[in-house]
């Protein structure tokens, strides 16, 4: 029996997001729903952690555009670092929000992160266990509007395994 590839997959975290009309109409529960973003991202990755995952798959919108502050690139780069110390890959792909954050284009991430900017695509090894071959495309948006259709941009699968019958 071969051994699975496992990962999480994650998308629209919206780290820390200022919530502008939510607080406008209601600051207090702008603050606790504000909070609940980094929360949930804490269990995700404590989620990774206790399933001893392979990778976590993180599929845009990570933060908000407009965003800068950079105590929420240490609370990213953080949690990362957690995946990292228990050997979990993260693959990130820029959403439309991603973007065009400040975030986005100062923090550096760390062997283990991915992040996808042009097409591409990433082969995983096989596993010692005698698992199958996997491959990881992703493509980020590079602007906030994407003008086409991406998918056009990806190319055929690098790796094709047949279902067993």
């Amino acid at each position: 029996m071969t051994a699975p590839y496992r990962f999480i997959h994650t998308a629209d975290v919206h780290l820390d997001s200022p919530l502008k009309s939510l607080a406008l109409r209601d600051p207090e529960l702008a603050q606790l729903i504000g909070n609940a973003t980094r929360k949930s991202f804490v269990r995700t990755i404590d989620l990774c952690i206790d399933e001893a995952v392979d990778s976590l798959l993180i599929a845009g919108d990570l933060y908000d555009g407009d965003q800068t502050s950079m105590k929420t690139a240490l609370f990213l780069a953080e949690q990362l670092e957690r995946l990292h110390q228990h050997g979990i890959v993260a693959f990130i792909v820029r959403g439309n929000h991603d973007a065009e954050s400040r975030i986005t284009r100062e923090l550096v991430f760390r062997e283990g992160v991915k992040v996808f900017t042009s097409v591409a695509a990433v082969e995983i090894p096989k596993r010692p266990a005698g698992g199958v071959p996997v491959a990881i495309h992703g493509l980020s948006f590079a602007k906030p509007h994407a003008p086409e259709n991406l998918l056009k941009k990806y190319k055929a699968p690098l790796v094709w395994c047949p279902r067993n019958t």
